[in-house]
C-alpha cells in the first residue's frame, strides 16, 4: 500500500485524537492565520485565492506529506515540501463558490511529519455564498407546484440486498408552511412508505416497493404516482424499471 493510501487509511480511522494530542504537545507547524474569512460573495464571483503562510515550530526538519480537502470547492498547495527548522512557507488555497450557497465553513487537513511524529494541522475558510435561486430548486430542479420539488420526475426501481425492487424519492417543501403531502400509485403492486407531512424547508423521502412476483423477466415495469399537496394536485411522478 503507498503513503497516500496509508495517510487516507489513518484519518478515516479517525486517528485525528491521538495525533491532535502530539500537535499540543508539540507542534510542527504554525499557521499565522489558519482561519480566514470571504464574507459575502456570489457564486458566479469566480474562485478566491487565499494564503497562510506556516512555519516549522520543531526543532527537525518536517515535511508535508500531504493536504486533504473534503471538497473540490476549497483545494491547496503549498510551495515548499521539505522545511528546515525555522523555515517558512506558504500554503495557497482556492477557495471556489461556484457550486455552493448559503453559510460556508471549508476545512483543509495538512498532514506533516519530522520523521518520528505524524501531525494533523487545519486551516479554514467562512464564507457566505449569494445565488439568484433558493436552496430547494439549486438541489431539487424538478418543480412539482405547490412548492413541491424533487430532483426527478422519473425514478428507477433498484434491487436491495434480499432482491426486492425498491425507489427513494427526496420530496423537499421550498415554502414556508408545513403542508400535507398526500401520494397514490396507480396499481397495488406498489407499496408506498410516504411522509404525511413536510415542515417547512424540509426534505423527506417517499419509499416505496414494487411487487414482481408472476412478472415475466426483462418485462418494463412503469408506475405512475398521483401526488397532492393541502388536497391540491401536483405534477405526477413516474417509477421504471425492467425485471430481472
Amino acid at each position: 500500500m503507498d503513503k497516500s493510501r496509508i495517510i487516507s487509511l489513518l484519518l478515516a480511522l479517525g486517528l485525528a485524537t491521538t495525533v491532535g494530542a502530539q500537535a499540543q504537545e508539540g507542534r510542527l507547524l504554525r499557521f499565522e492565520n489558519a482561519e480566514q474569512a470571504v464574507d459575502t460573495v456570489r457564486f458566479d464571483s469566480g474562485a478566491i485565492t487565499l494564503r497562510y503562510p506556516f512555519e516549522n515550530v520543531s526543532g527537525k526538519s518536517v515535511t508535508v506529506l500531504e493536504i486533504h480537502s473534503g471538497c473540490g470547492c476549497f483545494t491547496g498547495e503549498v510551495n515548499r515540501r521539505v522545511l528546515a527548522p525555522g523555515a517558512r512557507a506558504v500554503l495557497t488555497a482556492v477557495f471556489d463558490p461556484k457550486s455552493l450557497y448559503g453559510s460556508q465553513t471549508r476545512h483543509l487537513t495538512v498532514v506533516s511529519s519530522d520523521g518520528e511524529n505524524t501531525v494533523l494541522s487545519s486551516i479554514s475558510v467562512k464564507g457566505y455564498v449569494l445565488r439568484d435561486a433558493s436552496e430547494g430548486e439549486i438541489r431539487y430542479a424538478e418543480d412539482l407546484g405547490c412548492g413541491l420539488r424533487t430532483d426527478t420526475s422519473v425514478n428507477v426501481l433498484s434491487r436491495d440486498g434480499f432482491g426486492d425492487y425498491v425507489f427513494s424519492i427526496p420530496l423537499y417543501n421550498d415554502t414556508d408552511r408545513e403542508v400535507k403531502v398526500e401520494v397514490r400509485a396507480s396499481s397495488s403492486r406498489v407499496k408506498l412508505y410516504a411522509p404525511q407531512t413536510l415542515a417547512p424547508h424540509s426534505r423527506e423521502d417517499l419509499r416505496g416497493e414494487y411487487d414482481a412476483l408472476w412478472k415475466r423477466r426483462g418485462s418494463a415495469v412503469t408506475e405512475t404516482l398521483t401526488i397532492s399537496v393541502d388536497g391540491a394536485p401536483v405534477a405526477p411522478l413516474q417509477i421504471k424499471g425492467t425485471i430481472e
